[in-house]
């Protein structure tokens, strides 16, 4: 029983109701009983009294000689006597002395009293004698009344006394109450508040110190251990997240190892101290011990030669065997082989070397496989933009040797001829002909060439076409007295390389055929868009192209043809209706 009471709150705080429930209802039970006891006490002591004072009328009477009252007076006494409040009062009574007492009474009345009444009514006692007998008997009366009065007295002492002991026991009870709710409640809640407030802010390492078998004490188990399992959870937690950071920041770098690999493979021109620096990059990220680069020769693909290295040479490497990395890719004796590629073709492994204990993850080697990826990618571009410039360089030299063909070769063979003729004819007019035709074609062949030279000796410099125009136009203005306008209208159009070279050649061709041939004083150029085409005009103010050209070759119509041509573009050679030459190169825009 005390087991249980102690182990829950519910039932000692059940028991101090009850206690002081039970208090109560005793307080109110013996006021019940006690009123009960008492009831008719009142009345007793009132017929006690009245017995008194009938005793004082019945002498007074005697003393009157009143017969039939005295009878009458004598009935009241007895009845009140016998009255059964006062005799039941009497017997009640727990007193022994007051049922006494009442005995003495009755039996006084009925042994000597009626007697004495009887004879001093007779004349046969005295006076004196007769009222001292009386007042002996009221005595008694007295005696018996305030043995009714103290048995009254007594009861409400008594409930008096109950009720100051209840009263009392109540105190007592609710002071352990409060001192029970202080100590069992109060104080464990006031712990756990702080405690859980203590836990709100982080701090799971905090205990509460009741862990007893009640409510509370289990509550502050159950707190105890959760506080435990937080704090447990807490520490996983943090070891989980600083190992997803580590995991995050690793990952970040490689990332950002991708993107430097991307700065550095796409800036031109992509050197071996643009790959030394990569791999250093590559080896401080992934701590690597060593990272080489391979590359094979077009020549033989199964051998290859150290594009750039940093750390110590890998082990295999002195064994001359490359065949053996660029056939078989992976793990080979803790050297990792990465193949360097394009979509196209291999050229050559990445090798990288990494201590026995630190082993490379997957996601790891995943990256190394894309920066030989892109390490590929850049070699390929950087293969095919020399090819590039091997073409460009061999289709400039059929350029060149077309252009000489063209004009300078067939001047001079023009020239041989005439100057076989020489040796062929006799006449001396017709040998000053042929010299001054000679002369001519020497000339022409001159300025041909120097012509051919200043063209190869062209530069756009990056300016762009406009700026190349304007230049264009100033040297064949400080070339001749012929005057020559520039009418861009198209200035912020993105022309390619392609098409700024063959418009800026044509345009000095055509430029130069005026100067020549024309023998006009006025020239101009023209660029616009019409829809979705661009027009370039070139035209003067000559004498225009005659119907029968004599020595064509000298004009350069067939080159200006062939650049169009290389533009797609539509080339048109006129005449104009007021005099003079127009040239049209008409193309489409690009979208």
């Amino acid at each position: 029983m005390f087991k249980y009471i102690r182990d829950s709150l519910l039932l000692r705080a059940g028991l101090a109701m009850g206690i002081v429930t039970f208090l109560a209802v005793i307080g109110m039970v013996s006021a019940i009983y006690i009123a009960s006891s008492t009831h008719g006490e009142a009345a007793a002591v009132n017929l006690a009294g009245s017995l008194r004072m009938q005793s004082y009328r019945i002498t007074t009477v005697l003393e009157a000689k009143t017969k039939i009252k005295i009878n009458t007076l004598l009935e009241e006494f007895e009845q009140r006597l016998h009255n059964p409040i006062l005799s039941e009062a009497v017997k009640n009574s727990n007193r022994q002395s007051l049922q006494q007492a009442y005995t003495v009474v009755k039996d006084k009345w009925y042994s000597s009293v009626l007697s004495i009444i009887d004879n001093y009514a007779k004349h046969l006692m005295e006076s004196s004698v007769f009222h001292a007998q009386i007042n002996d008997f009221v005595a008694d009366i007295d005696h018996m009344v305030r043995l009714l009065e103290q048995d009254a007295e007594s009861n409400i002492h008594l409930l008096g006394l109950i009720q100051v002991f209840i009263l009392f026991l109540t105190l007592i009870v609710a002071i352990v109450t409060l001192y029970l709710l202080h100590t069992d409640v109060l104080s464990p809640l006031h712990e756990l508040v702080k405690s859980a407030e203590r836990a709100s802010h982080g701090d799971f390492s905090v205990r509460v110190a009741n862990v007893g078998t009640d409510e509370l004490g289990r509550l502050g188990q159950a707190f105890n251990h959760m506080a435990g399992e937080i704090s447990k959870m807490y520490d996983a937690l943090e070891e989980r997240v600083a190992h997803k950071t580590k995991q995050l920041t690793l990952r970040n770098n490689s990332l950002e190892l991708l993107y430097t690999a991307s700065q550095y493979l796409t800036k031109a021109p992509v050197s071996e101290t643009t790959y030394h620096e990569l791999l250093s990059k590559i080896g401080k990220i992934m701590h690597c011990r060593s990272i080489t680069l391979c590359t094979t020769t077009d020549e033989d693909k199964n051998l290859s030669y150290k594009l750039a290295q940093v750390g110590s040479i890998p082990p295999i490497c002195n064994e001359q065997r490359c065949s053996r990395c660029l056939s078989d890719n992976g793990w080979k004796n803790n050297l990792l082989s990465i193949s360097v590629c394009d979509q196209e073709q291999n050229y050559g492994v990445l090798l990288v070397q990494r201590d026995e204990i630190l082993k490379l993850q997957a996601w790891q080697t995943q990256v190394l496989e894309t920066l030989g990826k892109h390490i590929g990618l850049s070699i390929g571009v950087s293969r095919r933009i020399i090819q590039n410039r091997r073409l460009a360089l061999l289709d400039e030299r059929a350029v060149i040797a077309r252009e000489l063909h063209d004009s300078l070769a067939q001047s001079l063979s023009y020239l041989k001829i005439q100057v076989t003729r020489l040796f062929l004819l006799k006449d001396n007019n017709q040998v000053d002909d042929i010299l001054t035709e000679l002369k001519e074609g020497l000339d022409s062949a001159y300025r041909q060439l120097r012509e051919l030279l200043t063209t190869f000796r062209i530069k756009m410099d990056g300016c762009g076409l406009a700026s190349a125009l304007s230049e264009t136009v100033e040297e064949f203005n400080s070339r001749s007295k012929l005057e020559i306008t520039l009418d861009n209208q198209i200035k912020s159009y993105p022309f390619s390389v392609n098409e700024e070279i063959h418009i800026l050649q044509i345009v000095r061709e055509a430029l130069s055929n005026v100067l020549h041939h024309a023998h006009a004083i006025y020239a101009g150029v023209r660029i616009q868009q019409q829809d979705d085409n661009i027009i370039v005009i070139i035209e003067d103010n000559g004498i225009g192209i005659s119907q029968k050209v004599e020595r064509t070759h000298h004009y350069g119509f067939t080159i200006m043809h062939e650049r169009a041509n290389s533009l797609n573009a539509k080339l048109q050679i006129q005449n104009c209706d007021q005099g003079g030459t127009r040239v049209i190169l008409k193309f489409k825009r690009k979208q």
